[in-house]
């Protein structure tokens, strides 16, 4: 009875249509990477393609220059055998099936695509220049202004005023591109009103791009940095900067335009903040000094601080400070102490205004130690030479480390690491009891014993190092993380063996070894003590961070003693 029920209303149902594969192009894409002893490289050094579908033509386009800044000329005779990658419709298929291919060579391939259609193809390489033609950068260097980039709406931004008349401009421009007129040759004029235009021509003659440099205010991001703004600008060996004794260099300094790189008992080394080529060497007069001259930092206005160590330099802490990289040091702290400090000091705010000056016990204990000395600054003036004293508790003891304040006040909330426990630690400033903390937990032999932080964008953003004291060790990295809370201030960086990859916690912004757009697999702490530049004998690292005057960049720089000094940038405009 039921089958007499349903099977009336079944034989009256209309057939399901079956809608065809919709074809698309059939080649969507072809991408070709070296190879050598069989095996392939499947990573950013692959060549693209260009395709002429009414031609049927696919052009392989061969880098001119390889890398592409530089002036290597590549020929196609250099890739005899790559590996070809293509991207097809569903269903749509080649023959012959290219798995490694000849650039000498044209090849003639038959598509049959998802209707079943055929068509014949050809593919061919050839060298193509780079279409590129933007600015990276555009500054006016005799009145200190530096230009906000939006390459996504081509505008080159100066938050200036004034009227220029008569000026010249440092300019850098895509890899082997031009600029028509040359800002570096022809003197230009340039008012709020009347923005002045440039012609970006690419390495390959033919694409350009007309920019305007302009005299505004971008528009920000609500809060903080611009999500993905994050990328390493450079990175050199201490060694080819010029710093020949590496065991002694200690800490970085920073401002708008320069690196200060402090070497113990020498000159302090000038290296160009957003370059990273050297430029020269600053004067410390009557301190520079092996234990003098120990330790350099920079505040939040890129004045310089320095200070001495105790007890080797006797029983009285120093710290001077320096307008610029031309001032004469001028002493500012003076306590006597026979405790050991001055590996690390951190200054939060500005020492010719209002600042706290940090200080954390460095020296080596069996059980370990958290105290620290805060100095206050107000007005330009230290408000009482005998500092606060405070030692946390509630995160375990450690030794040589560093801290900073989030404020001005003596009772301001501070972070602070150090050897052995590797804790970043959060505490609180009114009762110094900690309060959470990211943990560093990698293979041993290492310590985290740098920090610094500035508040970016309405957030405060701190910036931390761990470094082995070892060239074996693995250690050798730079985070970058949001200290916007302290509930979402914690977690753990933990190390895969297997990949040398970070797990890091959701308030982490940046990783050197996995953020910095290079293939780090299995080789984590590449800038550190894996970079073989020497034993980090005095288990020194460094990191500072900078905002530069007009507020719209931050800066992340890192120094290891064995290793690398390198540059991060991050912005916060709206795009």
């Amino acid at each position: 009875m039921l089958l007499a029920v349903v099977l009336p209303f079944t034989a009256c149902q209309e057939p399901e249509e079956l809608i065809p594969a919709i074809a698309n192009k059939g080649i969507n894409n072809l991408t070709v990477y070296p190879t050598w002893e069989g095996y392939h490289t499947a990573d950013a050094s692959g060549f693209t393609s260009k395709i002429d579908y009414d031609k049927r033509t696919i052009t392989i386009q061969v880098p001119y220059t390889l890398p592409v800044e530089s002036d290597n000329v590549q020929k196609l005779e250099n890739y005899t055998k790559v590996w070809a990658l293509f991207n097809l419709d569903d269903n749509a298929t080649l023959e012959p099936k290219l798995t490694t291919i000849d650039l000498t060579q044209t090849y003639k391939v038959t598509l049959t695509d998802q209707k079943k259609q055929k068509s014949e193809w050809t593919i061919k390489a050839a060298l193509a220049k780079s279409s590129a033609c933007d600015i990276e950068s555009f500054a006016i260097p005799s009145l200190g202004l530096s230009a906000v980039i939006d390459k996504a709406g081509a505008t080159a931004s100066l938050i200036y005023f004034e009227e220029l008349q008569n000026v010249f401009g440092e300019v850098v421009v895509s890899p082997h591109a031009t600029i028509v007129p040359d800002p570096a040759t022809t003197a230009f004029w340039c008012a709020p009103g009347t923005p002045k235009k440039f012609t970006v021509i690419a390495q390959d003659g033919v694409t350009s791009r007309e920019w305007v440099l302009q005299q505004t205010e971008p528009a920000r991001v609500n809060e903080g940095i611009r999500p993905g703004s994050g990328k390493l600008m450079w990175t050199a060996k201490l060694s080819s900067l010029g710093v020949s004794t590496l065991n002694m260099t200690t800490g970085i300094a920073t401002t708008d335009d320069y690196l200060v790189i402090n070497t113990r008992g020498e000159d302090p080394l000038v290296v160009d903040a957003k370059k990273g080529t050297t430029i020269g060497t600053i004067s410390l007069g009557s301190i520079k000094g092996a234990t003098s001259s120990y330790y350099m930092t920079s505040d939040h206005k890129g004045h310089l601080v320095i200070n001495n160590r105790v007890p080797d330099d006797g029983g009285v802490f120093r710290v001077w400070r320096m307008r610029d990289i031309n001032s004469t040091p001028e002493l500012f702290i003076e306590f006597p102490t026979t405790d050991v400090y001055g590996d690390h000091i951190s200054v939060w705010g500005d020492v010719y205004g209002d600042a706290t000056v940090q200080a954390a016990y460095c020296g080596w204990t069996s059980t370990g130690t958290t105290s620290n000395l805060t100095w206050q600054v107000k007005g330009g003036q230290t408000v009482d030479m005998n500092p606060y004293w405070c030692q946390i508790s509630g995160v375990g003891g450690w030794t040589n480390g560093d801290a900073i304040r989030l404020g001005t006040e003596l009772t301001s909330d501070f972070l602070a690491c150090g050897y052995s426990m590797n804790k970043l630690t959060w505490v609180d400033g009114t009762n110094n009891t900690a309060l959470t903390y990211i943990h560093g937990v990698l293979s041993g032999n290492e310590g985290m014993k740098a920090v610094d932080a500035v508040p970016f964008n309405g957030i405060n953003y701190v910036a931390a190092t761990m470094e082995s004291f070892f060239t074996w060790g693995v250690a050798g990295d730079m985070w970058v993380f949001e200290a916007k809370y302290p509930q979402t201030f914690s977690g753990e960086l933990i190390q895969d063996t297997a990949t040398g990859l970070m797990g890091y916690p959701d308030c982490t912004v940046f990783n050197l070894n996995n953020d910095d757009g290079n293939d780090n697999s299995g080789c984590y702490g590449f800038y550190g003590g894996r970079a073989n530049d020497g034993v980090n004998s005095n288990a020194i690292q460094d990191v500072k961070l900078h905002v530069t005057s007009d507020g719209y960049f931050m800066y992340a720089y890192f120094m290891f003693c064995n290793g690398y000094v390198g540059c991060v940038q991050f912005d916060c405009i709206a795009q």
